[in-house]
């Protein structure tokens, strides 16, 4: 029997990386850094080596105080950046995701569904890339990672890119609640 469930590609901010390896638990064992997008590339291409398996890409890093946009080192994924948004979009012109057989990008990092700039940049890296985007809606903790990465047992946290649209104020609702938010 093989295992269905993806297997995350844990990509995080050296800033942050140590924080999911703290503690009693026994958190994210494989977990690679970036400190910024030049590394993430270089991540990625050496992961084609590695046997191939159906996974997310799961960036790690904390957010920004404002926007609340995940940060690689100290680059922000903001998709209205030309340098951010090339990149992107050629990791999509290379194909590298689908050769990793990447089946959807998760922003990891505090809030970062929650803003009106988060859930456009997840608009756009999900449309980019041609792939399912989540970002989070709530503060993440070490204790939302086990020792794959994030805990699935959180994916009530995440928002799809999908779910967001421009004129609503949070994650999913037009009044700034998620749908599945009691008043």
């Amino acid at each position: 029997m093989t295992d269905t469930l993806p297997v995350p590609l844990n990509v995080a901010s050296p800033d942050c990386a140590e924080d999911f390896f703290a503690g009693p638990a026994v958190r994210c064992v494989i977990l690679w850094r970036a400190a910024g997008l030049a590394e993430l590339r270089e991540v990625l291409e050496r992961c084609l080596d590695l046997p191939v398996r159906p996974s997310t890409l799961d960036l790690i890093g904390h957010s920004t105080r404002g926007h609340r946009l995940l940060r690689l080192g100290q680059t922000p994924i903001d998709m209205l950046d030309p340098q951010v948004s090339a990149f992107f979009r050629g990791l999509a012109q290379a194909g590298l995701l689908p050769r990793l057989q990447v089946a959807a990008v998760r922003l990891l990092g505090c809030e970062t569904a929650v803003t009106d700039a988060g859930q456009r940049t997840l608009r756009m890296l999900a449309q980019t890339l041609r792939l399912p985007v989540f970002g989070t809606r709530k503060p993440l903790l070490k204790s939302h990672s086990n020792s794959a990465g994030f805990d699935p047992a959180f994916a009530h946290l995440l928002t799809e890119a999908s779910a967001t649209h421009p004129a609503f104020g949070r994650a999913g609702s037009r009044h700034g609640r998620h749908p599945h938010h009691r008043r």
